[in-house]
């Protein structure tokens, strides 16, 4: 795949998220995609588990953000990274997170590879719910 349809598969994934079209979500990824959340060093990992987040969690977890900002964006060939400033209603305030979201290429299947996050553990937290002790210890290269 080249850059422009890496950026393209990156904006159709948050442009499904945005309107819950999580059936559109998962048409951008590749068939063992796998969610790894750093500095956590914890993954999401396999179809079955990230098609369980998206239809049982993430329909929990959009209507807590209350506001988003994309604060840049890089796409070459490998992935796309995205920096974001999100806000999200939890039980005791609106909080404020910096998230930076590399979504890198599945060439062979020329879908998504799955998503690393780069954030606060309290983000991670939020999104994951009641799913916070599904992630996978990721192994040390």
């Amino acid at each position: 795949m080249d850059a422009s349809t890496v950026q393209r598969l990156c904006h159709a994934h948050a442009a499904d998220e945005a309107r819950f079209d999580i059936e559109g979500v998962l048409q951008t990824l590749g068939p063992d995609p796998r969610f790894e959340s750093f500095p956590l060093g914890r993954a999401l990992v396999g179809w079955p588990t990230i098609e369980r987040f998206y239809r049982e969690q993430y329909p929990r977890f959009a209507p807590q953000v209350v506001g988003y900002r994309v604060l840049g964006e890089w796409v070459n060939d490998d992935a796309a990274l995205r920096e974001y400033a999100i806000d999200v209603r939890t039980e005791r305030a609106v909080v404020g997170y910096r998230v930076m979201s590399m979504m890198p290429a599945d060439h062979r299947n020329e879908r998504l590879a799955g998503e690393r996050l780069y954030c606060d553990d309290g983000f991670v937290r939020v999104l994951l719910g009641p799913l916070w002790d599904d992630p996978q210890p990721m192994p040390e290269s």
